[in-house]
């Protein structure tokens, strides 16, 4: 293995390698980093013409575009050295295994194939002569879980890109692992019941990628500008503070407070002075608000605000506490299922409604410069009159 160059991408704060590998000294490692990287997609299946073409290319020494790898320490990383491609080198001989492939992932299984190809034809000629070919190969050095999505965005223009949704899920895919300040975050295969303080992955995803996107309406889509743009946007906001944290505890501590207000209430037919069409929207304070649709629209709604410099996470949090009815709590949650069950009959989406409706009262509740500020009932009230008056 050689090394050709050093460079830094000042773009992403990270050192870039370029190095010349034996195919030999790359299959040593190839199925190790292949498994690294949760970000990748599925391997194509490499029988077709294409790539066919491609593994008989390779056995005839054939040069291709190099392939990218990642690893996220940088062994230069506050030291100044004359020797920094010895230093390189060291480092890659020793921890190669531990890289992910950012770009190439199709041409390293080809180059594995055509390995296998010829073992299995028994042919030790050709075969030594396949593994002293060299090609190239670029690593990035100290680069974070956003550099390596930002880098496989850009590299791998030619696809349909992960939507930011999905970039977000693997971005906090650890918070799974363990329980953060009483709050447990569960997966849909997982068996645990959701309840106050155990939150769907998912939806808590949904909503920071409301938050992300300004936009209460879920987003599966793999636009790669966009996706781009909102990782700049997440890059920006993580400098100091994890931005999925805050979004989290925010949502958790607003939950807290409605349980507390609203103090073991459950829906009757009995209390409402209403007629409902339908099944409530939910028959106790966790079931309404801890839906997708409340953390989505509070994800927008807090985008909203924070970009006009109305508030943040930490005031919103402080402000969380101060938050009451001013008049008859029960009555005023019977009157939010009457409105959202009106709101269920004459909606052609109902699911984009219903977030569009806790976007307005989020957006009410949380504004220091409304009418409604604080006040659940007014919040309730005045986010529908938006609502109609945009719809």
């Amino acid at each position: 293995m050689n090394i050709i160059s050093v460079l830094i991408d000042h773009r992403i704060n990270a050192a870039n390698v370029l190095a010349e590998f034996s195919i030999r000294e790359y299959l040593k490692n190839a199925d190790s980093m292949i498994g690294n990287n949760p970000f990748q997609r599925k391997n194509v299946k490499s029988s077709g013409t294409v790539y066919s073409l491609l593994r008989d290319d390779l056995k005839q020494g054939c040069i291709i575009p190099p392939i990218v790898l990642a690893l996220n320490v940088d062994p230069l990383e506050g030291k100044n050295s004359s020797s920094e491609k010895d230093i390189y080198k060291d480092y890659i001989e020793n921890n190669i295994n531990q890289a992910i492939i950012l770009d190439g992932l199709q041409r390293t299984n080809n180059i594995i194939d055509a390995n296998d190809e010829l073992i299995k034809a028994k042919d030790i000629e050709a075969l030594e002569k396949y593994q002293n070919y060299k090609i190239r190969v670029e690593l990035y050095f100290g680069i974070n879980k956003i550099g390596i999505l930002y880098r496989m965005l850009t590299l791998n223009t030619g696809q349909t890109p992960m939507s930011i949704r999905h970039q977000i899920e693997i971005l906090y895919s650890d918070y799974l692992k363990y329980e953060t300040n009483g709050i447990m975050l569960i997966r849909e295969i997982d068996k645990e019941s959701k309840g106050f303080g155990r939150y769907s992955f998912k939806d808590i995803i949904e909503g920071l990628t409301s938050y992300l996107m300004q936009d209460y309406l879920t987003f599966d889509r793999g636009d790669l500008l966009e996706n781009i743009k909102s990782l700049e946007k997440l890059s920006k906001e993580n400098q100091g503070a994890d931005i999925f944290k805050s979004y989290l505890e925010l949502f958790h501590a607003f939950l807290s407070r409605m349980l507390k207000l609203l103090n073991d209430w459950e829906y009757n037919d009995i209390d409402c002075e209403y007629i409902l069409t339908a099944a409530p929207f939910g028959k106790n304070a966790l079931a309404i608000f801890s839906k997708s649709q409340v953390m989505t629209g509070l994800g927008a709604a807090i985008a909203f605000l924070k970009d006009r410099n109305l508030t943040d996470f930490n005031k919103i949090i402080s402000d969380i506490k101060l938050l009451k009815f001013n008049g008859d709590s029960k009555s005023a949650i019977y009157y939010m299922l009457f409105k959202l069950d009106d709101l269920k009959v004459n909606a052609a989406k109902i699911g984009n409604a219903q977030r569009e409706y806790f976007y307005y009262f989020f957006r009410e509740l949380f504004n220091p410069e409304g009418d409604s500020f604080l006040s659940i009932d007014y919040s309730i009230e005045s986010a529908f009159k938006r609502f109609r008056q945009n719809n």
